[in-house]
């Protein structure tokens, strides 16, 4: 038994690394952007998709993959990628993948998925539900905010500080999800 608790222990502890964010110079060096460690941008995840179909993620592939100012982007067909491509300006999350209300506010925070949204035609992605929340309470004055804000924000080192020790950006997540808009 102790052994089977201790597989699944490393196999979480796996996972969870795998979906680790990790912030990165863009191609430029201008701002960080919030990358997984595959170089990835939204984990992996279609920002196309999430346009298309906001009420979804779906997950993106290597075998529809662009880069976009140093991040790599997956997506989950030909006719997504074939989209960005044609204006990946468009398509790229905004504040480099990181927490939307968090730039709002002066920082940079990992994010969660299912939080985004799209705001004003510009795709966000938020740190969890209480975030969200906060972003959608007034989402155009909050990114007109952000965005004044993200030039000087960009520019800082991001702070996870919202983790305690032992806890992961999946363990928050779980303790944290109210789930993907029905």
């Amino acid at each position: 038994m102790k052994a089977i608790l201790s597989m699944f222990a490393l196999g979480l502890l796996l996972i969870g690394a795998a979906h680790a964010q990790v912030p990165q110079r863009s191609r430029d060096g201008k701002f960080l952007l919030n990358l997984d460690q595959n170089g990835c941008a939204l984990q992996g995840y279609d920002c196309v998709a999430m346009f298309t179909m906001p009420d979804q993620t779906i997950k993106g592939t290597s075998s529809f993959a662009s880069e976009y100012e140093g991040a790599t982007y997956w997506f989950s067909s030909a006719a997504n990628k074939a989209l960005f491509d044609a204006d990946p300006a468009r398509y790229a999350p905004l504040f480099g993948g990181f927490c939307a209300i968090a730039v709002a506010e002066g920082n940079l925070r990992p994010i969660q998925i299912w939080t985004h949204r799209i705001v004003d035609g510009h795709l966000t992605v938020n740190h969890n539900a209480k975030a969200l929340k906060l972003w959608l309470a007034r989402p155009v004055k909050n990114l007109k905010t952000a965005e004044s804000k993200w030039p000087a924000v960009s520019q800082k080192e991001p702070k996870y500080d919202i983790l305690k020790k032992g806890e992961t950006q999946e363990s928050l997540a779980a303790t944290s999800f109210e789930g993907p808009k029905e």
